[in-house]
């Protein structure tokens, strides 16, 4: 059993025929007169996007120069990570610090109300 279905659409509204049945005998081209024309304009259009692919290779190549490669982003990743781990240990004492001494002011507040 195949997956691929084959799809008619029978007359193109030029009379053309689309079906893929087989029944093209030769003559004119599917597409009509408008064939040469088509390929005159594709033709003309050629140098214009040689021009534009050649730009978006020389981009490539520059952008290629400057990317991160995997080994770079695991080496930030690491980097990123020792460096919030520390952020947050620096913090933890911190509070841990503040705590105490509120701690220590708080009794010896109590201790002068008595």
């Amino acid at each position: 059993m195949s997956n691929v279905r084959t799809i008619s659409f029978g007359k193109l509204p030029d009379g053309h025929d689309n079906s893929g049945g087989g029944g093209h005998t030769g003559g004119e081209p599917p597409g009509g007169d408008k064939l040469e024309a088509r390929v005159a304009t594709l033709e003309k259009a050629i140098p214009d996007l040689r021009e534009r692919l050649a730009r978006v290779e020389t981009k490539l190549d520059s952008i290629e120069k400057t990317m991160a490669t995997k080994s770079d982003l695991e080496v930030l990743r690491g980097s990123i990570s020792t460096d919030l781990q520390k952020s947050i240990a620096d913090a933890t004492w911190r509070f841990v610090q503040i705590a105490v001494v509120l701690a220590g002011l708080a009794f010896t507040a109590a201790k002068f109300i008595k």
